[in-house]
C-alpha cells in the first residue's frame, strides 16, 4: 500500500532504534503550523513520529513507516501495567486538534489512521494486538495528560483497524463537568488563527492542570 507522506525530519529524537511494543495517540493542542514549529524547534525537546492534520495529510518527523523506528520524544514520564518510559518502546501519533475533549476528530484523520495502522501491522507484530494501542492519557494521566480525549472515537478506531477482535476499554480521563466547561470556552476563542492556536494551547494546559489535580486527589483513577 502506498502512503502519501510528507517527510519532515526533526532533530528532536534519539539516533537509536527502539522496539515497537505500543502505539500512543495524542492530540496536538495547536494547529498544524504551530505543531511543526514546536516539534522542529530543538529547544522544545518534544516530537512525535507522525502528525496527521485535519485534512488527513500525514507528516513523518521521526522514522517509523519503513520498518525501523528511532526513539521519539512524545510520551514523557509514563507508565502502563508495569511498563515505564514509553519513549523507549512506542510510536507516537499526534492528531491535529485543539482539544480532543472539545472538538471531534475528522473523517480524514480516521481514514489516514486506518492507512497508517495497516502499514504498522505489516512491520510491527505487537501492533496487531488491539491492547497495544493507547492514548497519552492512559499512560500519563497522573501527569494530567488528557489526550486524545473524550471525542476520540475509540470504538470506531478498533472496529476499523481490528475487525473481529475484542476492543479494549479506553476511557477518557476528562470528567463530564470539566468537558462541559471546556465546551463553553468556544464562545471566547479569538478570530485570528495565530491567537486561536495560542488560546487553545492555554486551554489544554488548564485541562492538564485540572486532570493532574484530580489524579493526585484520586490516585486510583489514573
Amino acid at each position: 500500500m502506498t502512503l502519501n507522506v510528507n517527510r519532515v525530519k526533526t532533530v528532536n529524537r534519539d539516533d537509536w532504534l527502539i522496539p515497537v511494543d505500543y502505539l500512543v495517540i495524542h492530540y496536538t493542542a495547536v494547529d498544524l503550523k504551530d505543531t511543526l514549529d514546536i516539534f522542529m524547534n530543538p529547544e522544545s525537546c518534544a516530537s512525535a513520529h507522525l502528525v496527521i492534520d485535519t485534512d488527513g495529510e500525514i507528516y513523518e518527523l521521526v522514522d517509523c513507516l519503513d520498518g525501523h523506528v528511532y526513539r521519539g520524544w512524545h510520551a514523557g514520564v509514563s507508565e502502563w501495567e508495569g511498563v515505564q518510559g514509553f519513549n523507549d518502546c512506542s510510536i507516537g501519533i499526534e492528531l491535529v486538534n485543539y482539544n480532543g475533549n472539545v472538538f471531534p476528530f475528522t473523517e480524514a484523520q480516521y481514514r489516514s489512521l486506518q492507512q497508517v495502522m495497516a502499514r504498522f501491522k505489516e512491520h510491527y507484530p505487537d501492533l496487531r494486538d488491539p491492547e497495544r494501542v493507547l492514548g497519552h492519557e492512559h499512560i500519563a494521566g497522573f501527569r494530567g495528560k488528557a489526550d486524545p480525549g473524550v471525542l476520540f472515537d475509540w470504538p470506531r478506531f478498533y472496529r476499523e483497524n481490528y475487525p473481529g477482535l475484542e476492543a479494549p476499554c479506553r476511557p477518557a480521563l476528562c470528567p463530564k463537568a470539566l468537558q462541559e466547561s471546556l465546551l463553553q470556552l468556544q464562545k471566547s476563542e479569538p478570530e485570528s488563527q495565530a491567537e486561536k492556536s495560542q488560546f487553545w494551547r492555554s486551554v489544554s494546559l488548564l485541562t492538564e492542570t485540572t486532570i493532574r489535580l484530580i489524579a493526585e486527589a484520586n490516585p486510583d483513577i489514573s
